[in-house]
């Protein structure tokens, strides 16, 4: 029986209303669904950007903004988030937001897990809010992460760090204020 359920989840992707906050499964092969709760349409399409585009984003597929790709749209709404290009949008990812470019990024970023990629060299305007944090380049801005958040040895942070705990692994740097704060809550302050 395992085995069969192990066998029918291969089939299967997770997928939630932007409306009314549903879960529910679909088809690994859907492009889009509609919630069986509320009947709002969602799309589950991957969206790759690889030029200047500024239309708002939102799916439950990942997002790929190419080298040569610029977002500038009012918000992204997605799972996954990997940037090479620059984003000027408030994103919120159900899932990772990873970033591998030079450059300012505006808008604030929601996730669950934030990464700053060997290479990057990029300054967040507005904040950064993730439950996991990975620096691993050079990133200025200012982090809330509910959980740990770690500087790798070439990662250098430029700006405030409030989480649960910080690990500067040798070489890593932190030139701003390290906030520790216990239990689940981090503060995050009203968008202005």
């Amino acid at each position: 029986m395992k085995e069969q359920g192990m066998y029918r989840n291969q089939y299967f992707k997770d997928a939630e209303c932007f409306d009314c906050g549903h879960k529910f499964k679909t088809g690994r092969s859907a492009k889009s669904a509609t919630c069986p709760s509320c009947g709002a349409y969602i799309s589950l399409e991957d969206v790759e950007i690889n030029m200047t585009s500024t239309q708002p984003i939102k799916t439950r597929g990942n997002v790929l903004i190419r080298k040569r790709g610029r977002l500038s749209a009012t918000s992204v709404q997605c799972r996954d988030l990997e940037c090479h290009g620059i984003i000027e949008a408030n994103v919120t990812c159900s899932g990772d937001a990873s970033f591998r470019t030079t450059g300012s990024i505006i808008g604030e970023i929601h996730c669950q897990r934030f990464v700053v990629e060997k290479g990057a060299d990029v300054a967040f305007l507005n904040a950064v809010h993730a439950t996991n944090v990975d620096i691993q380049a050079r990133l200025t801005g200012t982090i809330y992460s509910t959980g740990p958040v770690l500087i790798g040895s070439n990662g250098s942070v430029n700006g405030d760090v409030t989480a649960r705990s910080v690990s500067i692994e040798p070489g890593g740097e932190l030139n701003g204020a390290m906030n520790i704060v216990r239990g689940r809550q981090v503060y995050i302050p009203p968008a202005t």
